[in-house]
This record gives structure tokens, sequence and C-alpha cells, in this order.
């Protein structure tokens, strides 16, 4: 769902981001053919496997902005051991977004922690905030999540004082990174990618270890 019009500032990166969905960097092992084999194996993955990255400067704004939401900040669908996170802009109203969720267990199954932050159409007086608000509200989170995207409604629910804030932090969320439409993924690097057409969905595993293994030799800047 589109959120607003608004020019990105790296609107080429979503671009790129795409380009980089399937780049290889499982380095292939020799075995059985003795040390020869084994050195002939190495040097070809070598020549095969790109090197990891240096994060990009120019998504650092996106990477302090993940950086500032803490735990209590998101909607959280992780596996037992998370090999990978990404943020995942959502509106549970729109149908792409809810598309995507249906592909949120097959994340977890290969190791991928998914994030949602709310990104609901419109502005604060809209219908969708109001039922992103009762989500968060609700005292059960994912399940006002999952029954909202099967069409189900939820309850209207008051909201703490702890939870108008931690509501706040992903509006501020929104602001700093000036997203566009919903889903958005943003990878631990700062890159992201758009939609959840086939092309998305099944790159988006891979992209988001790479950008683990990217945050993981260079850390968070």
């Amino acid at each position: 769902m589109k959120i607003k019009k608004t020019s990105l500032s790296l609107n080429g990166s979503a671009f790129i981001a795409l380009l980089v969905l399937s780049s290889p960097f499982a380095k292939a092992e020799g075995g059985g053919l003795g040390e020869a084999a084994k050195s002939i194996g190495g040097f070809f993955s070598e020549m095969t496997s790109p090197p990891v990255p240096k994060p990009a400067k120019q998504l650092l704004f996106i990477r302090e902005a993940m950086d500032k939401l803490s735990a209590d900040e998101y909607i959280s669908y992780s596996p037992v051991n998370p090999q990978a996170h990404v943020y995942m802009l959502a509106d549970p109203l729109c149908a792409y977004t809810r598309e995507m969720h249906k592909k949120v267990p097959e994340f977890n199954a290969k190791g991928i922690e998914v994030r949602y932050v709310a990104a609901p159409s419109g502005d604060a007086r809209d219908p969708a905030w109001a039922t992103y608000r009762n989500i968060w509200c609700s005292g059960n989170q994912k399940q006002a999540f999952d029954d909202v995207v099967n069409g189900k409604a939820v309850k209207t629910s008051s909201c703490s004082e702890n939870e108008v804030q931690t509501f706040a932090a992903q509006t501020q969320f929104i602001k700093d990174v000036t997203p566009t439409m919903t889903p958005t993924t943003y990878f631990q690097d700062g890159f992201w990618v758009i939609g959840a057409d086939a092309a998305v969905v099944k790159g988006l595993p891979e992209r988001a270890f790479w950008g683990a293994k990217i945050m993981s030799q260079y850390g968070s800047r």
C-alpha cells in the first residue's frame, strides 16, 4: 500500500538492493579428492565468492534509525535462534503486507526474524492508524496482527503510557527513513526492497543473511 508521495534521496538504492538479492556467498568445499582437490576447490570458491563489502555510507541514516528501535518497539516473529533479522514496514490492511505475511513462517524456518514496524496508510487520523493502535495496545500484538491480516476485526483498546511511547517510536522511524509503500523490508546493512512479489520473496532470505554478514564483520557503522 502506498504510504505517501515523497522522493527518496537514495531512490537508486532500492534497485541496487534488488541486484544483490541473489548474491552467492556460501563457500564451496572440496572433499574426497585429496588435498590438491581441496586446494583447487578453495581457489575457485574464492573466485566465485564476492568479498564482503563495507556498509554503504549513504545508508548510515537507515542503520541509525534501526539502531534506535528497542525490542518493545516492534512486533517480532522470530525463530528460536535467529541468524539474521529484517525490519518490515507493515500495514495489516494492505493487500501486499498480507501477502508477505503469509511467507513469514518460511522466513522463520530459515532462521530469519521479521520485525514489524507500524506503517499504516494516510495520517494519524485515518482508520488504518486506529487499527494499528488497537493492535499495538491489545495486550497480544501478534495475535491481533494475525487477526487483522486474516480479515478479522480488532477490539478498540486503551493504551498505556508506555504503549503510547513505543508506538510513537515507530512513527519516528517512518519519518527517519521516508518509505513510500508497504511492505518495505530493511536489511541489517541498510539496503531495502519494496513489495511482496515473487522475486523479492525468493531473494529475501539470502539477502538477509548477507546483510547480517556485512554487519557482523564491520560492526554497526
